[in-house]
């Protein structure tokens, strides 16, 4: 009998209350879930060597959203895609301009680039399995967000995404 008290007060004094309290069985608390990104969640930011910022991710729909909400402040945004809508990842990005040259060398871990560029003409050069798309002219205004979307036709090819 005392045997069976002793488990008794164990289930209430010892395991019922975790079963309560979502930090102790790490379950997250509502509030803590909107002010942290998730684990899987990959959304990479930096600034060029010009002081430039910028953000790149967007794999998976959640973290496509997250990276237009962060973009919000950023006046180019680039996309990745295979012609037939496919998001594409893994991206050799440059963007250059006249005056200081090489800007952007990197490879997108996603299919969304921004960044925040002062107003003037840029020339952007992107590969993707060894095919490269350019935008010649691309011209930044001030107050004016500008968008480009780089399609790549892949044929039979399953995009890498």
């Amino acid at each position: 009998m005392n045997r069976i008290m002793r488990s008794i007060r164990f289930v209430l004094f010892l395991v019922l209350p975790l079963a309560f309290d979502p930090l102790r069985c790490a379950v997250p608390r509502a509030e803590a879930a909107t002010t942290e990104t998730p684990p899987w969640i990959v959304i990479t930011e930096g600034k060029t060597a010009q002081g430039f910022p910028y953000l790149y991710g967007g794999v998976g729909s959640d973290e496509r959203e997250m990276v237009e909400e962060k973009g919000k402040a950023y006046n180019v945004k680039l996309s990745f895609a295979a012609k037939g809508g496919a998001f594409l990842s893994d991206v050799k990005l440059v963007i250059a301009d006249a005056k200081m040259g090489e800007l952007v060398s990197l490879i997108t871990d996603g299919p969304l680039f921004f960044i925040q560029l002062p107003p003037g003409n840029y020339t952007v050069s992107a590969t993707f399995r060894n095919e490269t798309k350019e935008i010649r002219a691309l011209t930044v205004g001030k107050d004016k967000t500008v968008r480009r979307t780089l399609i790549w036709d892949l044929g039979e090819q399953s995009p890498n995404v």
